[in-house]
């Protein structure tokens, strides 16, 4: 899930680009606006005759990413909404919007920590100190909090567990479809649009434990308490995702087994709920 800074020539040394991540989106946003307005080859096209058709072509690219997040993340949406059953446009627009305010809020705690002068840049995890596990961290339980918060604004007590997954997979999908425009908006290369595609799915994926204990939490009677270890093992998939994209020697066989543990948890709940129901008993008349 990482993303790809694409900066002018001089970033990019030896043709290698430097990965920013997504935990880092607000950093990384302002990091490419500052260096947008100084970097020397902006300036010296300006003056050229293929200057405004090359910002015609990027503005494109930046159009096509924009619709492939939110067409992506639609029907993602869509899609969980029908599984459970959920076929009202409210409740997927509920979810989506859900999901908007989820980014924005994750976006306000990274320039609050920012603020607070602590560096929460990719930078920081590729290291592979100690700071490297805090900053995975406090990113995974950043993004998750912010999912878990769309979560409960947008169900209510005594929901069904399966309108939560689909809840939540809306509220992933707004938390991605924003997150592409912002981070990936400057970014016209296949990876972009691979994760403005897929990147729902993974968000997803990595607040299912949380989603799972959604339902149980609010009939209990202290709701907090019952979600803060679902909400610590979203948390702590989502930093070992961080960290396992950041290792040489595991890179992106790490996060997929990531995002591979809760498949297998809904994989395996599913069959479950499949044995607990009584096969019809044939009779004959």
């Amino acid at each position: 899930r990482g993303t790809i800074a694409r900066g002018c020539a001089r970033e990019r040394s030896g043709g290698r680009v430097r990965p920013t991540r997504c935990g880092a989106g607000a950093q990384a946003l302002w990091s490419r606006r500052s260096h947008r307005s100084e970097c020397p080859l902006r300036k010296d096209r300006r003056g050229a005759r293929g200057g405004g058709a090359a910002d015609h072509v990027h503005g494109m690219w930046g159009l096509a990413l924009a619709l492939t997040a939110a067409g992506a993340g639609t029907a993602w949406a869509r899609l969980a909404a029908v599984r459970a059953g959920e076929r009202r446009v409210g409740f997927v627009l509920h979810s989506l919007l859900a999901g908007f305010a989820a980014s924005g809020l994750a976006f306000l705690a990274y320039d609050a920590v920012s603020r607070a002068g602590f560096d929460v840049g990719w930078e920081r995890i590729t290291r592979g100190d100690a700071s490297a596990f805090l900053v995975a961290a406090l990113i995974g339980v950043v993004e998750e909090g912010a999912k878990l918060a769309g979560v409960l604004v947008v169900v209510d007590r005594g929901v069904r567990t399966r309108s939560v997954l689909a809840v939540t997979a809306g509220v992933a999908a707004g938390f991605s479809m924003l997150e592409s425009l912002l981070v990936l908006g400057h970014d016209a290369s296949g990876a972009a649009f691979a994760r403005a595609a897929f990147g729902p799915v993974a968000h997803a994926l990595l607040a299912v434990p949380a989603a799972l204990a959604v339902a149980p939490a609010l009939r209990s009677r202290r709701p907090a308490l019952a979600l803060a270890p679902a909400l610590a093992a979203s948390a702590a998939l989502h930093g070992a995702g961080n960290l396992s994209l950041a290792a040489p020697g595991i890179g992106y066989t790490g996060y997929a087994l990531s995002l591979m543990a809760p498949a297998l948890v809904l994989y395996a709940r599913s069959r479950r709920r499949r044995r607990a129901v009584p096969a019809p008993v044939a009779t004959w008349k």
